[in-house]
């Protein structure tokens, strides 16, 4: 059976190294607007989009797919990518992976007859993406905070995969962890994990004691009156994806550090990040395609 060929564009160190992981499992790899990089003398390098569709089955677009929703996702040393030039190369032949994709997009794939693979919310990804995700927040929670773990109370919005894996490598550090969360399976895991979950009625009572906030729910759970319950120097760290938790003003407005941090793997841990791309997308065509 013929390699499946791969078209990689854009992105960050984890394209590059989810390359390097598929081209040695055998598929056939070509890299475009990838960050530089010490590749495999068998991952090609094609100069531009349309390049490297030509005579790839299968297209694994950058995570995020776009940071402006009008270019791709690449590093400032390429020229922008306009994502209609994108969307022009594409065609029925061809297999679009991404780790998500709005409905905008997927009905404009639909249209061109191009098969959509969306793996973010995968099981094995999001397992071992979220232990990637905790052990990266330790480090930029160390890095900004100017107080010890031991002292701190951190109050945790949303006990999903990243939730979990962020409670795991906390707890041991810090004082306590708060935790508010609306599902009572979630509510009752996190309870036998040794986090106290609180509601609404308690939040006059827990936020003023609180030093961290990290939020993981792309939704608004604190409102800008409970932030004011807040001390001064309690900083919050929002790695919740689009439209994220807090506004992008919130310091402005509440004279409290707010961090937004996404992409956490592909920032501390792009070798292992990558790899789990390139373990994922390998599971999949192995089904779907």
């Amino acid at each position: 059976m013929e390699a499946l060929s791969i078209a990689i564009l854009g992105g960050d160190l984890r394209q590059c190294y989810a390359a390097e992981y598929l081209n040695a499992q055998g598929y056939k790899v070509m890299c475009c607007h990838t960050p530089d990089f010490p590749y495999q003398p068998e991952i090609k390098q094609a100069g531009s989009i349309a390049d490297a569709l030509e005579h790839c089955t299968l297209v694994l677009a950058p995570t995020p797919l776009t940071r402006d929703n009008l270019h791709l996702f690449q590093t400032e040393n390429y020229p922008p990518c306009p994502l209609e030039d994108l969307w022009d190369s594409l065609t029925a032949n061809h297999t679009f992976a991404a780790h998500s994709l709005p409905g905008a997009y997927q009905k404009l794939l639909n249209n061109i007859g191009c098969q959509a693979l969306i793996w973010g919310n995968l099981p094995f990804f999001q397992t071992e993406n979220a232990r990637l995700t905790a052990e990266g927040l330790l480090a930029e929670v160390i890095r900004c905070t100017p107080f010890a773990l031991s002292s701190a109370n951190i109050l945790l919005l949303g006990y999903g995969c990243c939730g979990k894996e962020i409670a795991s490598v906390f707890l041991p550090l810090c004082q306590n962890i708060f935790l508010i969360e609306q599902d009572a399976v979630k509510i009752n895991e996190a309870g036998l994990k040794g986090l106290s979950v609180i509601r609404e009625k308690d939040f006059s009572k827990i936020l003023p004691r609180c030093q961290i906030i990290i939020n993981t729910v792309p939704a608004s759970v604190l409102e800008i009156p409970h932030l004011s319950q807040l001390h001064s120097s309690c900083h919050i760290f929002d790695i919740a994806s689009a439209p994220f938790g807090f506004p992008s003003d919130t310091t402005e407005k509440c004279l409290l550090p707010y961090y937004r941090i996404p992409g956490i793997p592909g920032r501390f841990s792009p070798v292992t990040a990558g790899r789990i791309i390139g373990q994922t997308i390998e599971r999949m065509t192995e089904h779907a395609l």
